[in-house]
């Protein structure tokens, strides 16, 4: 039957997901109600139910849509090859998921401030597992634009900012500090559409330095996917390894994320272990749920009994009830200014298909994501005409022979991430005024142009 219908050909495809959406999106609907992830549902919120939240829609007709779109890249990584309609996405840019990380930095205060090694480490992995808190939505955030940045100030004087450094292939940098902590990540994901799923890999690099220490971690997180996104409810599993490592002293924290098995089984699960990097000897348990928490307890004997008794490390924020993109509190701050200091002009929040979708008019922010696409195609032309180099404000790329430059063995490679450094000043990122007024700075004058003059006002 599978190579039959391997061969079969568009027209027959579409027919067959016309008609199987109907049984099979009942059957799902009725597994996604017993098991929880109804409310997980993808709508399209210019629906006259998508204010009720994203359970009350019906996007049927729309997926099938998509689905005779994007049936011709199965198996292909997608993650800039396919422009989605806006239907699907949520108002945020990748670049701001890239700040939600930060939401929990006090567990890097908590670590650079401990004695004890290990625990250090176990309190380092926690930190990596927290944005897992937040990845359940299942809509796509915008694509930045080449030059794009965004820029965020939370908790404990911490100060974060983000630049797309790369289009093709799609690459942003980031880089976050307070007196406690340094955080560096190279995010350059790769996808592989399945057809009824698409598989996130997050490559990249990260790499935290606490100061009182010098101890630098290097963390690889675990895979993602999307499932159900033609038939079904959509809902996001997490899976594979999640490794930190204390490249000052060898030692390894390593957490299975369970993937999801019918009905439910395992869901959110993970456990591992924090190993001594002198001994080899298991010394405390990770686990957990990426959802909603992360606990530690003490081997006893570097044995694997428990010591049975286990102390919270994470522990993930109540979500808001009501939002229809199952944005978290910190996230729906990520979208506001008011009383922080004025963004740059490449900032997220001053992109005007951001601003409409958040307003929910997604009509006028469909129009707007086309424009600015259409101006990034433009800057390109002319940069080939003009024969010159783009280069990124707040980073440099470093080159494989750079003395400075390590790359450790469990990391992916210079050829798969490119390395850029950080070199920006916080105490120059921008205009020393506050916001007083959010009109003036969501959706408008939004410019990371190298060559603004070729574009009327964005």
């Amino acid at each position: 039957m599978a190579e039959r219908n391997a061969g079969e050909d568009s027209s027959l495809i579409g027919s067959f997901v016309s008609w199987g959406s109907d049984w099979l999106g009942y059957a799902q609907n009725q597994i996604n109600s017993f098991i929880g992830f109804d409310q997980l549902e993808v709508v399209n919120p210019e629906s006259e139910g998508a204010e009720r939240g994203a359970s009350a829609g019906n996007s049927d007709d729309e997926r099938q849509q998509l689905w005779s779109s994007f049936q011709q890249y199965v198996g292909m990584d997608i993650t800039s090859l396919v422009t989605v309609p806006v239907w699907i996405m949520e108002p945020f840019s990748v670049l701001q998921r890239m700040a939600e990380i930060m939401e929990y930095t006090e567990i890097l205060d908590r670590a650079n401030a401990c004695e004890d090694r290990l625990q250090r480490l176990a309190l380092v992995a926690a930190f990596g597992v927290t944005p897992y808190g937040s990845s359940e939505r299942p809509w796509k955030p915008f694509n930045p634009i080449l030059g794009e940045t965004f820029q965020l100030q939370c908790g404990n004087g911490v100060r974060f900012l983000s630049e797309q450094v790369s289009h093709h292939p799609p690459i942003g940098a980031a880089h976050a500090e307070n007196r406690n902590f340094v955080y560096d990540i190279i995010a350059a994901p790769k996808s592989k559409f399945l057809g009824n799923s698409v598989e996130i890999y997050p490559q990249g690099r990260t790499r935290i330095r606490l100061k009182r220490t010098g101890e630098v971690f290097s963390l690889v997180p675990p895979t993602s996917k999307a499932c159900n996104v033609v038939v079904g409810g959509i809902w996001i599993d997490s899976f594979g390894t999640l490794t930190v490592v204390n490249v000052s002293t060898g030692d390894k924290a390593a957490l299975e994320f369970t993937p999801c098995g019918w009905f439910g089984a395992g869901r959110y699960e993970y456990e591992g272990h924090v190993t001594d990097g002198s001994t080899g000897a298991k010394a405390l348990r990770v686990f957990g749920k990426w959802n909603s928490h992360c606990s530690v307890e003490r081997l006893e004997d570097g044995s694997a009994e428990s010591s049975g008794q286990a102390e919270r490390l994470w522990t993930c924020a109540e979500k808001p009830a009501d939002d229809v993109y199952s944005r978290t509190h910190f996230c729906l701050k990520c979208n506001t200014c008011s009383g922080a200091a004025e963004p740059l002009a490449s900032d997220s929040r001053r992109r005007s298909d951001i601003a409409f979708l958040n307003k929910g008019d997604s009509t006028a922010a469909g129009t707007w994501k086309y424009d600015l696409e259409e101006m990034q195609r433009a800057e390109r032309r002319e940069r080939e005409k003009r024969g010159d180099t783009w280069e990124p404000r707040w980073f440099r790329r470093v080159s494989s022979g750079d003395p400075e430059l390590t790359v450790h063995p469990w990391e992916y490679s210079l050829k798969e991430v490119p390395h850029w450094e950080w070199t920006g000043d916080f105490d120059n990122w921008g205009g020393p005024a506050r916001v007083s007024n959010e009109d003036s700075v969501l959706g408008q004058g939004f410019s990371p142009w190298q060559y603004p003059e070729l574009h009327g006002k964005a």
